[in-house]
């Protein structure tokens, strides 16, 4: 067999075993993050292992893996075609988005598909160095370490069972050695290559291999001798694992079983809403509060069909038919979910994708799916809902629907009495259930409660989350405020229900009465609907810092206008202290918009200075056969060759000449390689260097003449570069 055709099996043999190891590497973090498509992942491996293993050139290599990478992003992500004119656009955006995301420093809320091409290009760098460890280094012993280390702290710290992988990768990776290390010594030793010796040589070791395998396996195992380390590691981190997070990120969240905790603010929009006024977004419902968090009660969803412009049958009051208007929701997020506004009478879809959404609402949460999750834009004719304040606040008894009582009055058995008494001292005096529910709701502005998001804490076992937040800390957010309102409603005997969506946002345009609204993660949001008698189902906002989006009409005069006006971030104060704030706040604005203008134009030139240097860079890369090697002639007449840098200098020489085109073959020995240099180049200096550079090798640093190679080296350079 000839050695290049062996070479190239051997090498075949080791990326077979390298895609096993890498498959290795994939399989738990597929598993832990959620992540799909992994069949896709793994043939993109294999694309990268056959280019490097036909070392097919890189500007042909690059453009494929890139092109793979494309197509990947467009068919997960977007659902255009890949040569479509909407797919470029949707790549060019993702793109640029992204990287100002960087270049401002906001890792953090990177989008899903960057961080999908970010993993896509840490797998071609990682294929990339294995690649130049089996060829050039002959040892893959750190890839193999890395790889046990990575599965031994899953398997350690997380659900991962790595038992049997780790002993796959060991096995491997012992296989790949025992080739490697014996190739190595071959070479190094120049001696003829001829292939059944090399098996020989190998054989005895892989039946060692096989045979230790074996014994260990049938064996008996001790148990362990050690205490195990990481219950300790555990404590001192002060977690329930080392790889919980201390602080949750905000923004929309499914799963509400386990309430409390911080979170880290993110400003990534989630979707744009063009309306004529600011209002909560609405997703849904939930009704079991378990003394840790929310669920719903039935084991069953009963789910009703919503068809494009039919009205729409809610649990939630509408406003006049005079009063209707229309709702644009431009989703930026891939939420499987419809956003609605109270008073939803009706929904509209996007012509170009009327016929993939699918919409069914969830009868018992009243949460609008869809099995759609691009971007598109969905249109809402509502009717805010009015609410006369004399039905508000009658004092005539209404029955309340026995489903209602049984459903929304629900309360934990081993909810702390305290809790109870609290609720109806706060309601004591009140004549009717609105007056209730609005001194509960305005209870928190006055007792001493703060809103924050940083050390709030989780209620241990055994502890209820709404005594905790009460009694205890009296600090927290949304969640804190809105589930200790409901549960209060309901030790008074007035039904209530947890709901979910987000606040209004941040007015960022407008044309006309109809303004754009910019909802971030920061606005998701959790508040109160009461169950009135006689109106039904009314929003209530307890948390600090929110303002209520009742409408009421106030039918007859009374005092309670202004009291319902008030909020907690807007507080009466003189009119001249008021002025006061808000010249001030002006010129702060003032300033503060200026110096962000000044930021933006940095930003600016910082962007384009680094798309400047990624360009230059791609082309000093590409044209670095021209340059480099005048570059290495100039570096060695300044360098003063001696027994320090000896090795050093020659093994740049060699690099010099690989771009000139003289690259040594695998296998071939130096001396062979010199004399074919010194054929090419009609002169004798590389075989006197190489002479001279082996009997210092081997020669246990033989005295070598170096001014002598000095002038050896710069003949053969100028020989070269002629």
């Amino acid at each position: 067999m000839k050695y290049e055709v062996f070479n190239k099996l051997e090498l075949a043999f080791y990326y077979i075993l390298i895609f096993f190891i890498l498959r290795e590497w994939l399989l738990p973090i597929m598993m832990l993050t959620g992540m799909g498509y992994v069949d896709l992942i793994l043939l993109f491996i294999v694309l990268c292992l056959l280019i490097s293993l036909f070392r097919i050139p890189f500007y042909i290599s690059w453009f494929v893996k890139i092109a793979y990478i494309s197509w990947f992003v467009i068919y997960v992500y977007s659902g255009y075609s890949f040569f479509s004119k909407e797919a470029i656009q949707f790549l060019l955006n993702e793109m640029f988005y992204n990287l100002d995301l960087i270049i401002q420093g906001n890792f953090f809320y990177i989008t899903n598909v960057f961080q999908s091409v970010l993993f896509f290009l840490l797998m071609w760098m990682l294929i990339y160095i294995v690649h130049y460890w089996l060829t050039i280094r002959l040892n893959i012993f750190y890839f193999l370490v890395m790889t046990v280390v990575f599965i031994g702290i899953l398997d350690t710290f997380t659900e991962y069972d790595g038992t049997v992988p780790i002993v796959k990768v060991v096995l491997l990776g012992l296989l790949m050695l025992v080739f490697l290390v014996v190739k190595k010594l071959m070479l190094q030793s120049g001696v003829p290559f001829y292939w059944h010796k090399y098996f020989q040589l190998v054989l005895p070791i892989l039946v060692v291999i096989g045979l230790v395998g074996i014994v260990a396996t049938v064996l008996p195992k001790a148990a362990p001798q050690w205490p195990d380390p990481v219950p300790y590691i555990k404590s001192v981190a002060k977690q329930g694992s080392l790889f919980e997070k201390t602080a949750k990120k905000v923004g929309y969240d499914e799963d509400d079983s386990t309430l409390g905790g911080s979170f880290i603010g993110d400003d990534t929009v989630v979707f744009l809403a063009h309306a004529t006024s600011k209002q909560y977004w609405r997703v849904e419902t939930k009704d079991v509060y378990t003394s840790k968090g929310w669920e719903t009660s039935e084991d069953y969803v009963l789910e009703q069909q919503i068809s494009y412009g039919e009205t729409i049958h809610h649990s939630l009051p509408v406003g006049p038919e005079e009063k209707k208007q229309f709702a644009h929701i431009e989703q930026k997020y891939p939420y499987d979910f419809i956003i609605q506004p109270y008073g939803l009478i009706s929904v509209q879809v996007s012509d170009k994708v009327a016929n993939q959404v699918n919409m069914t609402m969830n009868l018992q949460t009243e949460k609008i799916s869809t099995d759609y999750t691009g971007n598109y834009m969905y249109h809402f004719e509502y009717s805010t809902p009015e609410y006369l304040y004399s039905d508000l606040t009658s004092t005539i008894q209404r029955p309340i629907d026995e489903s209602i009582k049984e459903k929304y009055l629900q309360l934990p058995d081993a909810l702390p009495r305290r809790v109870i008494d609290l609720a109806k001292e706060i309601v004591e005096g009140k004549e009717n259930d609105y007056a209730k529910a609005r001194a509960i709701e305005s209870y928190f502005a006055t007792n001493g409660f703060r809103y924050e998001t940083e050390g709030v804490p989780v209620p241990e076992e055994g502890q209820d989350y709404v005594d905790q937040f009460l009694f205890e800390t009296k600090y927290g957010y949304c969640d804190n405020f809105s589930t200790a309102m409901v549960v209060m409603l309901r030790a008074v005997g007035i039904p209530a229900r947890w709901v979910k969506g987000f606040a209004g946002g941040e007015v960022v345009s407008s044309d006309g009465e109809l303004k754009t609204y910019e909802i971030t993660n920061n606005d998701a949001h959790s508040w109160v609907e009461a169950y009135i008698p006689k109106v039904g189902w009314v929003p209530f906002e307890p948390t600090i810092g929110f303002t209520t989006n009742r409408n009421i009409q106030y039918d007859f005069e009374t005092d309670a206008y202004q009291d319902e006006m008030l909020t907690v971030d807007e507080d009466t104060k003189p009119e001249q202290q008021k002025d006061d704030q808000e010249e001030v706040a002006n010129k702060n604005n003032g300033e503060f918009a200026s110096f962000m203008n000044f930021i933006n134009s940095l930003l600016h030139f910082f962007k384009y200075g680094l798309i400047a240097l990624v360009i230059a860079g791609i082309i000093l890369f590409l044209s670095r056969k021209r340059w480099l090697p005048k570059w290495y002639s100039r570096w060695l007449k300044n360098q003063q060759i001696d027994k320090t840098n000896f090795e050093k200098i020659y093994l740049r020489l060699l690099k010099m000449l690989e771009l000139k085109g003289l690259k040594r073959k695998d296998g071939q020995t130096l001396q062979n390689f010199a004399k074919e240099v010194d054929n090419l180049l009609d002169s004798p200096y590389m075989s006197q260097i190489t002479e001279a550079y082996e009997k210092y090798i081997y020669g246990n640093k033989t005295e070598v003449d170096f001014e002598k190679m000095k002038e050896c080296w710069e003949n053969l350079i100028n020989r070269a570069n002629g």
